[in-house]
């Protein structure tokens, strides 16, 4: 029975991936798996098999249930409760992930285990989305798709758009997230998994093809955050490789800046996007964007709305989801008024969390990076080194790259991120933690896996 729980939690979290890519509507394959588990352990339970509750025993893990707790409170106060039920749905399908995860892994061998069902499904991903890049091949619940309606999806009317314009979105990947910057915050999230990868090749041929995906996504954010990791690869694998860097960036600036005029009269849409890179964070930090209806000037218009609504509730926030509430009262933003998501993270939780809770997910998240720091440079295994060290690069790219998405409180892969750093931590620290399961397996010495 043990065995055919842990088969059905693989493809709980595997259909956590998949996300909206396997699904019809608003029911996705996730939501079936989510049912069936929870009915398999109120039977186990029932049975007195397995435990009901899971009792991690570091700190760090109970702080999603002080986040359900806050966002349940701030129903009281919420501008819009209609809209904070919902976004509190999100963060309890989010939690339940990570408690999972936390409550299955009693072993190097049960960690190892979901990471070799998360593994092979995130490569299916980078090879879908490399297929919709060089091919006519599309997944169809993919909106750039023909067959989208198909899946009660919303298909992309490409008569609508310049010829070039429709040969950009045609090569623009989605894979199974539906949209290209949320596929691009996966892929940088994921890109440490290649660069800690002991085998040279695997490092080399995954690290191009998940930048090659970020770029063909168009996601600015993701790149950033993708080159910010990588840089933080290199200061913790060799510090010494930073001296070279240096001096390969300061000669390669000076080319880019000789070229960059030419880069932005490109015909190639996407050289020209990256061209603009450096404008667009000049204009996103100075709050000074020339137009009115390009990205940056969107974004800063939500990031305004926000802040007002948040120094309006004197820094108690507006309940979970009530950004979206704040910037339909202002008419929303864009051309046509239809953008109401925040687009950046950070401001999102600041926003509809208020001061006090945001201070304290930032203190968590930063709490998080020093405990696996802490695992990476004192652990002579591994297993340990190589989850530890791309764990910790995982969460400063996500740190970054989280902003390109236009939430992503229903990000599942960043809650797998989540659950799958607690669950090392709790393993590192107590190499015997407390399982859902009565029937433990036999657990082996710590530090003695090797990675596969």
């Amino acid at each position: 029975m043990k065995r055919q729980l842990d088969s059905l939690v693989n493809l709980f979290l595997v259909s956590a991936v998949l996300g909206s890519g396997c699904g019809y509507s608003h029911m996705y394959l996730f939501h079936i798996c989510l049912v069936l588990l929870i009915g398999t352990s109120v039977i186990l339970y029932l049975c007195g098999v397995q435990q009901l509750f899971i009792k991690p025993k570091i700190l760090s893990s109970y702080f999603f249930l002080v986040m359900i707790c806050w966002y349940t409170l701030g129903l009281m106060w919420s501008i819009e409760p209609s809209y904070t039920l919902q976004y509190l749905v999100y963060i309890i399908l989010g939690v339940a992930i990570v408690y999972v995860i936390v409550g299955r892994v009693v072993s190097e061998e049960s960690y190892q285990s979901i990471y070799d069902a998360l593994k092979w499904v995130f490569l299916a991903e980078v090879v879908i989305a490399i297929l919709e890049v060089f091919t006519p091949f599309r997944l169809p619940t993919s909106p750039f798709s023909e067959y989208a309606s198909l899946f009660d999806r919303k298909a992309t009317d490409f008569e609508l758009f310049e010829a070039d314009t429709v040969a950009y979105f045609k090569n623009m990947p989605t894979a199974f997230h539906g949209n290209p910057n949320n596929l691009a915050v996966v892929m940088a999230t994921i890109l440490p998994f290649f660069l800690f990868y002991p085998r040279l090749l695997v490092k080399i041929l995954g690290t191009s093809l998940v930048l090659m995906i970020i770029i063909m996504a168009g996601s600015r954010g993701a790149f950033i955050g993708a080159v910010f990791g990588i840089v933080l690869y290199w200061a913790l694998t060799d510090f010494r490789r930073i001296l070279v860097l240096a001096v390969f960036g300061i000669l390669a600036s000076f080319l880019l800046v000789a070229s960059i005029d030419k880069l932005k009269r490109s015909d190639n849409m996407r050289v020209v996007e990256f061209a603009y890179t450096a404008d667009v964070l000049m204009d996103y930090a100075s709050n000074d964007s020339k137009k009115d209806d390009n990205s940056v000037s969107i974004r800063q218009g939500l990031i305004k709305n926000g802040l007002d609504a948040l120094y309006a509730s004197g820094g108690l926030g507006v309940g979970g989801g009530g950004n979206q509430a704040v910037q339909e009262s202002k008419g929303g933003n864009g051309a046509e008024g239809e953008i109401s998501a925040m687009h950046n993270f950070w401001i999102e939780i600041l926003v509809e969390s208020g001061v006090g809770f945001f201070l304290c997910f930032v203190a968590w998240y930063l709490t998080m990076c020093f405990k696996l720091f802490f695992i990476y440079i004192t652990t002579t295994s591994d297993f340990f080194k190589y989850q530890a060290g791309a764990l910790l690069v995982s969460f400063a790219i996500f740190s970054v790259a989280c902003i390109s998405a236009s939430s992503v409180i229903y990000h599942l892969p960043m809650w797998i991120m989540f659950g799958m750093a607690l669950a090392l931590i709790n393993l590192w620290y107590n190499p015997y933690p407390m399982a859902w399961f009565v029937e433990n397996e036999s657990l082996p010495h710590k530090n003695t896996m090797e990675i596969t």
